[in-house]
């Protein structure tokens, strides 16, 4: 019987360009670790960068160096995320009447809810 692990990979072939010193510096690193091949390493390396890359939202916020979101505990990821591209989307496209709008309704809400603690950061 196959294992739902089995079942839910795909193996597929993926080409990257890597300039020639990082091509030593990987073949080093599979020697250092004892790895097969360099598909060994590079899927590690894939996941992290996956991860990274949805956290982030887009390959522009990853490219650009925009700082990752910040995420409670407290409601879902997802409805965070929800939110952060809401008023992303507000903040890139809506005329600056409803953006000073929606600065006044968050800074009204976060002060209702927000604590007077002196060492956060604001």
């Amino acid at each position: 019987m196959t294992s739902q692990k089995d079942t839910s990979l795909v193996r597929a072939t993926l080409s990257f360009r890597v300039p020639a010193e990082q091509l030593s510096e990987i073949d080093e690193e599979i020697s250092k670790d004892h790895r097969k091949s360099r598909s060994d390493l590079v899927e590690p390396v894939w996941d992290w960068a996956w991860k990274e890359y949805k956290k982030a939202g887009s390959l522009h916020a990853l490219l650009g160096g925009n700082a990752r979101r910040a995420y409670t505990k407290r409601v879902s990821e997802q409805t965070q995320e929800q939110l952060y591209i809401a008023l992303e989307t507000i903040l890139e496209r809506a005329p600056s009447a409803v953006i000073e709008d929606v600065a006044r309704m968050l800074t009204a809400r976060a002060g209702k809810y927000g604590d007077a603690r002196p060492d956060r950061k604001r």
